[in-house]
């Protein structure tokens, strides 16, 4: 509704203007109601009405000289409309130079005040349209120009137009700062309850982010002398009161940069907050200053990313108990060596992709891994350690089971091919680290897995077929032991030696003679 104040010295005419009008039909209801133009002066600067309408010939003070001490004092906004049964043009012209291009004739036409109604809503809604896209885009050269300064960019880039906005900043506060808010949860809620807490508070700036962390500007008042970093702190603290009442779903930590005396200053405040923001990540705390941390410093080492190896181990061949500890232990190094937060995510991703990739040359879909939430550890930068730790532990034990399940089904499948292979290529040389390779399984559990199935490990079934080859040519030729040896996959004689007296029991010249002899 918009405000209207009546001004006339007839108790008569004020009545008819309240019965007669249907003021609420088209948005207006009275607010006040003056006998002269002096206390309707007062009431202008007391109330802000958004219409006047004044009869012009009144005592002490008459319409006109009231619409003109008016918009001598600044009020440049109210609308005026003036009532008169005189024609004189005089009082017309008059009007029309004061701005005034309404009149209601004595006595009021309902039909003719309605027509005017409809055209002052019509003037004041357009109004209210113009200043709040002047306000936005005023807002926008501001937020703008904040962000220039708060991420040091160049400002000769941005224009003199930039300039007379940060000189326009510069008058308007005597402190500022940089807080960092980050926010876990439901960020649409939260965002939105900022903003509002901001529209309040008249002291600073939320500056425009699609997700968490916000970035918030905070200015203190231009009397340096009713301001101090006090405030600062009592204001941080009313934010993360309102945002548990009003975003109670959501888990907000908030790191609040040093106050610099110059806006020009605040790309150190904002400095100051990520590199305090960055150290939330270790514990509970809620609301942390960049003042009072006393150059504390984050680790940033590559080794600790060593304990990753362990944990794929363990993942592939380890009890579940195992695998907890491990994870636990890594980030409890972490934490006591304040491992800067990038680290730890890296780590964190480092055994996630490692582990999605095993999970695919195993013959399982990543999908069914990537639904659990702790794969989106990467897109969760700024949560808690703890928390991290949970997420990364839950993710290994699934994939650790899901793993598990996959070898169990293909088991018996898997370890025929390698028994195949063996059979095929045991005059070669390799590993068993080879083998497996070959056949995307960990050395280990294939070592495991081949002697449950078979009774006996891969390299004892190579040294059993190259001693069934190496008797037939014993018996069936007369070439050297060494050529024999050779042909059956040993390089080293002596080598061959060892194994066939200790799978033979007797040596290669004598197995030839006995087999000989029995002929």
């Amino acid at each position: 509704m918009y405000k209207v104040l009546l001004v006339d010295d007839e108790p008569f005419a004020i009545e008819g203007l309240q019965l007669l009008i249907d003021w609420e039909k088209h948005g207006f209801e009275v607010g006040g109601i003056c006998a002269n133009g002096e206390d309707a002066i007062d009431a202008i600067t007391r109330e802000q009405p958004d219409l006047v309408v004044t009869d012009i010939r009144m005592p002490v003070m008459n319409g006109l000289e009231l619409i003109e001490e008016a918009r001598r004092l600044g009020h440049r906004s109210t609308l005026f409309v003036i009532t008169s049964g005189y024609s004189d043009f005089n009082y017309a012209r008059q009007a029309i130079r004061l701005g005034v291009s309404h009149y209601l004739t004595k006595p009021v036409i309902e039909s003719e005040a309605d027509d005017v109604l409809q055209r002052l809503r019509e003037e004041l809604g357009h109004r209210e349209t113009r200043e709040l896209m002047l306000n936005q885009a005023y807002n926008q050269r501001t937020k703008q120009a904040l962000l220039t300064l708060v991420t040091n960019q160049d400002q000769a880039e941005l224009g003199d137009e930039m300039d007379w906005v940060v000189h326009e900043l510069s008058a308007k506060a005597h402190m500022w700062a940089y807080l960092l808010v980050m926010i876990q949860g439901d960020s649409a809620s939260a965002k939105q309850a900022i903003q509002q807490f901001m529209d309040d508070e008249h002291c600073g700036y939320l500056l425009d982010a699609e997700w968490s962390p916000y970035g918030i500007v905070w200015c203190g008042c231009s009397d340096a002398s009713t301001r101090s970093d006090q405030d600062l702190r009592q204001f941080a603290e009313r934010l993360l009161n309102v945002l548990d009442q009003q975003a109670a779903a959501s888990r907000v930590q908030i790191a609040v940069g040093c106050p610099v005396s110059q806006v020009q200053e605040l790309t150190t405040s904002y400095r100051a907050a990520a590199e305090a923001g960055r150290f939330l990540f270790f514990d509970d705390t809620r609301l942390l200053y960049a003042e009072d941390m006393n150059e504390q410093h984050l680790l940033f080492d590559p080794d600790t990313l060593m304990e990753a190896d362990l944990i794929m181990e363990l993942i592939e061949n380890g009890s579940g108990a195992e695998l907890s500890t491990s994870v636990w232990r890594a980030f409890n190094t972490f934490k006591d060596q304040m491992a800067a937060p990038e680290l730890v995510h890296i780590f964190a991703t480092q055994i996630m992709f490692r582990g999605l990739s095993l999970f695919k040359e195993l013959g399982g879909e990543p999908n069914t891994l990537m639904q659990d939430s702790a794969l989106h550890l990467h897109e969760r930068r700024y949560q808690n350690i703890e928390e991290t730790a949970r997420m990364l532990e839950a993710f290994c034990l699934k994939c650790q089971s899901e793993i598990g399940t996959l070898r169990e089904r293909r088991v018996g499948g898997t370890q025929a091919m390698v028994a195949e292979y063996v059979h095929n290529h045991y005059k070669e040389t390799f590993t068993i680290k080879e083998l497996a390779e070959r056949f995307y399984i960990h050395p280990v559990h294939l070592g495991q897995s081949f002697m449950r199935k078979y009774g006996k490990g891969v390299l004892d079934v190579v040294h059993d077929l190259r001693m069934e080859e190496a008797k037939q040519q014993l018996r069936e030729t007369d070439q050297a032991l060494y050529i024999i040896a050779e042909q059956v996959g040993y390089r080293s004689y002596q080598h061959f030696l060892k194994q066939f007296e200790k799978r033979v029991g007797m040596k290669p010249a004598e197995y030839r003679l006995q087999s000989t002899l029995s002929e």
